[in-house]
């Protein structure tokens, strides 16, 4: 099933359209969809495609060699060039008299086996495919190499690129494309502890309820999902060990860095390190209060899983390894489902900012645009305590705030929500104020009542 990607496939084709040397560079975190998305691209195209894999530089050669060739005659795929500018040499000589769509496929294994590819690709490209008709596309998943090696200024293939697409995970909408015939709540929960990764979804089933899913793809020792992170870890880290340990102590309640540090027992500067690396592949994120976004250097700055499948896998699987693995995972699903509710409220949160940046230009939902849109916490001065704002933001002009409070929970949202929403609102000194509750389950009458009094914007998970 191929379900989104329409402005990737776009811009691939209207590059493809333009009859003239290309060079794309696609990438994104493992299990996203990346080579899903260039077969469909290629699939009524000509195309050398290569995929390198963690090998030595001469059979990595022996197999690009073998795409190469084999492109002409399943005959010739068994011989195979002596250097790789050859193969590019090659290559050059067929685009010149027709288009053709080269892929290379997990490039940073290539590049590691054979550090000089980027030069020699680099050359190739000034000097002869800039005169044709070739289309190549570099994809890997290793998103620093592909940012730093690739497209970074260092790189000798720095400003050669014609098209970049980083490749995300699904969003909320995409995954209930993927699954139309789900319950809506359902389907957000697979969302949420999947982290709408196209892959960990094709391991849902439509027709399974979420109990049932999640037992055969976390709870079982042979699901796929049990041992996930590990894997992950251990295919793009050398230490996966310690960066287990940062996340662990993250998953725990440990947010700033020396919290971490003390956690894991690291200097600050290796755990530093570990954290710049999984903020890298997408697994942490870190943050600062709104009103903070254009300091360089914060002591306010948190860090936290944004992956959801490592979010949940961290929040309940460690604690319950010994229990899943002697086959208990009906007890195991009954404390998953105690603590499914917190582990969801920190969704909603993002799919309540989503859905604002989706309607900034409609001005029933969003009155005045705003340039900034996060969170905040601090301290309320008033009562001496510290408290957090679910959303918070500002216009363009720094007149206008944006307040809005996230509740997901099973019943109808009540009036002291609203209050608290009021309250923690007029401690900022914003000329005027928009202000949003989001609920799962609606809101009670008088909440309804008061909102209408207040001009409070009241959303719905089920109108999101």
């Amino acid at each position: 099933m191929f379900v989104g990607r329409e402005n990737e496939l776009t811009a691939l084709n209207q590059a493809y359209e333009q009859n003239k040397f290309q060079f794309a560079v696609v990438y994104g975190r493992r299990r996203v969809g990346k080579t899903t998305l260039i077969n469909r691209f290629v699939q009524d195209k000509e195309v050398i495609y290569f995929s390198a894999v963690e090998e030595n530089e001469k059979d990595n050669l022996q197999r690009f060699s073998q795409a190469i060739l084999s492109f002409d005659s399943p005959n010739l795929s068994s011989l195979s060039f002596p250097t790789y500018d050859e193969a590019f040499q090659y290559i050059y000589e067929k685009a010149k008299t027709k288009r053709i769509v080269l892929v290379i496929d997990e490039y940073p294994y290539l590049a590691q086996s054979y550090p000089a590819i980027s030069s020699i690709l680099q050359s190739h490209i000034d000097h002869d495919y800039l005169n044709t008709n070739l289309f190549m596309i570099l994809c890997g998943s290793s998103m620093s190499f592909m940012e730093n090696q690739v497209l970074g200024y260092k790189s000798p293939l720095y400003g050669r690129r014609t098209l970049q697409l980083k490749i995300s995970p699904f969003n909320f909408d995409e995954t209930r494309q993927y699954f139309p015939k789900m319950d809506k709540e359902a389907a957000f929960i697979i969302y949420s502890i999947t982290g709408g990764v196209p892959q960990y979804l094709s391991y849902m089933s439509e027709t399974a309820s979420v109990k049932e899913n999640i037992m055969k793809t976390f709870l079982t020792p042979t699901g796929p999902l049990f041992e996930e992170p590990n894997n992950l870890l251990m295919q793009e880290l050398r230490d996966p060990g310690n960066y287990n340990s940062v996340i662990q102590a993250i998953a725990l309640g440990s947010s700033k860095l020396n919290e971490i540090s003390t956690k894991t027992g690291s200097t600050t500067g290796s755990t530093n390190f570990y954290i710049k690396n999984l903020l890298d592949l997408g697994i942490l994120s870190k943050t600062v209060p709104v009103t903070d976004f254009q300091k360089q250097r914060n002591k306010k700055t948190l860090y936290a899983i944004s992956d959801g499948m490592f979010r949940f896998w961290y929040a309940f699987i460690p604690k319950n390894m010994s229990a899943i693995q002697r086959g208990q995972k009906e007890l195991v699903y009954q404390n998953i489902e105690k603590g499914l509710s917190g582990f969801l409220g920190k969704s909603f949160e993002e799919l309540s900012r989503e859905y604002l940046w989706q309607h900034i230009s409609d001005e029933a939902i969003v009155p005045t645009p705003f340039s900034q849109l996060g969170t905040w916490w601090g301290t309320d001065n008033q009562k001496k305590a510290e408290i957090e704002i679910d959303i918070m933001g500002f216009d363009y002009e720094g007149r206008i705030g944006f307040f809005g409070e996230c509740k997901w929970r099973n019943d109808l949202l009540d009036h002291s929500v609203l209050d608290t929403l009021v309250y923690r609102a007029n401690l900022f000194s914003y000329q005027s104020k928009i202000l949003y509750l989001f609920s799962k389950s609606g809101f009670s009458a008088e909440t309804i009542d008061k909102a209408k009094e207040l001009d409070v914007h009241l959303v719905d998970f089920n109108d999101m």
